[in-house]
């Protein structure tokens, strides 16, 4: 019994001790240090209760701008009114008496002062000042302080404050800056932050944050017993952030941004009109992807619905951020790399390359679609699975079973077929899961924004632990057309594009271009995740099927601006529930790279509601345009007209 005590003991006494330990570290960053007695006689004649106060200044944070230099974040100096809960009184009445002036002179409705006491940061550091008002002028600053003066808890400070620019276009990959939260606060702590730090919490501004936040100065000043400021001891600079500049150019995005809306807006058109669905049921919303396959710089990164990023600045704190949060839009989701849907036919050309890879076609392979593949169940020969091909092809070989994108040839490939006299071997879903994995599908690119997607590629293990059910034919049969549990971004599509226009390299895209110092630009570099499995020469076949696709003849002819030769590919990926005719609504896809002989982008394109030839294809088409600074004909613009869009086939 007395080991037990006493290990009790030394338990206790060892958790007093971290405990200890933790305040005196986080006191460094504010407590009130005793001066020594040189500096109080050199101030104020070693007046007894005089102490020396560490006061830290804030870095001015560096700006981030676009490729051109037009500032998107930046700083400007504001006046904020702040509350030590450690500097309040002990005894209640006159802590009340104290929080009574904050309320009456600093404009502060008790409501808002009884929030900050009530955070959990409060009670961690009550050192820590809790912000109540930002935004004033100088004069008000100076009425307030003195106002306040003989209130301790109470602070009127100065810092730079965040200021934003460039409205909804590219406000997910921007982000903004917030306050530290409970859950954050040993982290940020151990990195040497003071707990009163505003910090990036979303886009550029969070992953950026070392680089952008800069090292606080301190100010040594003299204060009475009552913490208020007598005068200033000296004074050590911060040190400011560095300049982050983004590989996209505004007019380029905003150039995506417009094409992309008019493809969601014929893709709505379509599903009332031609599906007859209801309107008030349909969500307005895709993405648009165009990356540098030399680099993996991301160009262009556009979705819809977005948000404007302002409401996240310094002086609209709550403002709209409540609304945004509730809005079944989910303008905050960027939909080319927080959403992951099913992807459909351009999924195909990776199914393909592996197939060439593996043996199990060469570009000679022929196979019939007859607009229909049957298979008896291995379990009852009477009952008898059909898979459906979207048109009866005839005999198609490899080039012909990518261009005209049949179904029913993907089936072959990623599944195989053993009925009757014929057996073809399929790649199957070990096979087909592997390879998909080497294009970068099921897992985050390491895209520099927080927030990415994995997707889904599953497997027969994957299918049996979460749905409970066996692998079977017709699941490998989906998942070769991009369809059943597969999901992919389109952000993955398109590093995975790129992988089949640059030879194989699997690039780890990025938003940040460079780092620009006192001493000058940096450049950020060039990362590869790693190499596609696929040999050079099955890569080209794949390159080729594609090329022809973007033809006349081929289904994504509609992506192809006039003077540019590109490979495209298009998809139409079924999902959600059927109509009153049987149809299940549909996402519109579509990818390719350009131009064809000397690739520099490759280009991806995601409407939520859509056919991907009559309504994604177009979309690529106009971004491409502006990329390479081509204008549309009028003959061009016919393929925005809704001739173009209604009854047309679902490749």
């Amino acid at each position: 019994m007395n080991n037990q005590r006493l290990l009790a003991i030394q338990a206790v006494g060892a958790l007093l001790l971290v405990v200890l330990a933790v305040q005196l570290v986080r006191l460094q960053l504010y407590a009130e240090v005793p001066a020594p007695s040189a500096a109080q006689d050199a101030a104020r004649g070693n007046i007894s209760g005089e102490y020396v106060r560490s006061v830290p200044v804030e870095p001015l944070r560096g700006q981030i701008m676009d490729r051109t230099g037009s500032i998107l974040a930046s700083n400007v100096a504001t006046f904020s009114l702040a509350l030590v809960p450690g500097n309040l009184p002990a005894d209640p009445a006159q802590r009340l008496s104290a929080l009574r002036a904050i309320e009456r002179v600093g404009l502060v409705p008790r409501s808002v002062i009884e929030e900050a006491l009530a955070q959990p940061l409060a009670g961690i550091d009550p050192l820590a000042p809790l912000t109540l008002r930002e935004g004033f002028g100088r004069e008000e600053a100076i009425a307030l302080r003195a106002a306040l003066a003989d209130v301790p808890a109470a602070r009127v400070r100065t810092a730079p404050r965040r200021v934003y620019g460039g409205g909804d276009v590219l406000a997910h990959m921007v982000g903004y800056v917030g306050p530290i939260t409970a859950e954050q606060a040993d982290a940020y702590l151990d990195a040497g932050y003071r707990l009163d730090a505003l910090v990036g919490r979303a886009g550029v501004e969070m992953t950026y944050e070392t680089e952008l936040r800069g090292e606080d100065g301190e100010r040594l000043v003299l204060s009475d017993p009552v913490g208020r400021e007598l005068r200033s001891l000296g004074a050590e600079a911060p040190s400011g952030g560095v300049d982050l500049i983004l590989s996209i150019e505004m007019e380029m995005q905003r150039a995506a941004i417009e094409a992309l809306v008019k493809g969601i807006e014929q893709g709505i058109a379509y599903a009332v009109e031609v599906e007859k669905r209801d309107p008030e049921e349909l969500s307005r919303s895709g993405a648009a992807v165009l990356i540098d396959v030399r680099s993996g710089e991301l160009l262009a990164l556009a979705t819809y619905p977005s948000y404007d990023v302002s409401a996240f600045g310094w002086h609209n704190r709550d403002g709209d951020i409540g609304a945004l949060l509730n809005d079944p839009t989910r303008p905050l989701v960027h939909r080319a790399y927080m959403d992951a849907p099913a992807p459909g036919s351009i999924f195909k050309p990776f199914v393909g390359a592996a197939a060439l890879q593996e043996g199990v076609a060469t570009p000679g392979t022929e196979i019939f679609s007859s607009g229909t593949l049957t298979v008896r169940s291995i379990y009852d020969p009477e009952v008898v699975y059909t898979y459906r091909d979207w048109a009866p092809h005839g005999l198609l070989n490899f080039y012909t079973g990518l261009t005209r994108s049949s179904d029913v040839y993907y089936y072959y490939l990623a599944g195989g077929y053993d009925q009757d006299d014929e057996t073809f071997e399929g790649l199957g879903i070990e096979r087909l899961s592997a390879y998909a994995r080497a294009f970068g599908f099921g897992a985050p690119t390491g895209l520099d924004l927080p927030g990415e997607s994995a997707g889904l590629v599953p497997d027969a293990d994957w299918k049996a632990e979460v749905i409970g059910e066996p692998w079977v034919l017709g699941d490998s049969y989906n998942m070769g057309i991009g369809q059943g549990y597969v999901e992919v971004t389109p952000l993955q599509m398109a590093v995975a594009t790129a992988a089949l226009a640059n030879g194989g390299d699997l690039l780890v895209p990025r938003i940040g271009h460079a780092l620009r110092t006192p001493d000058g630009v940096i450049p950020l570099e060039r990362r590869v995740a790693g190499t596609v499995p696929i040999d050079a020469e099955h890569l080209e076949v794949v390159r080729e099927a594609l090329r022809r696709a973007a033809d006349d003849g081929g289904t994504a002819w509609r992506g192809e601006p006039v003077g540019i030769e590109i490979a495209g590919k298009t998809g139409t990926a079924e999902f959600g529930t059927r109509n009153e005719d049987g149809l299940l609504a549909s996402h519109g896809w579509y990818i390719g790279f350009a131009p064809y002989d000397d690739p520099e982008v490759a280009i991806v394109v995601y409407l939520e509601y859509g056919v991907g030839a009559t309504h994604a294809g177009p979309v690529a088409r106009e971004i491409l345009a502006a990329y390479f600074g081509l204008h549309m004909s009028p003959e061009e613009e016919w393929y925005w007209s809704p001739a173009a869009t209604v009854g047309r086939s679902r490749p």
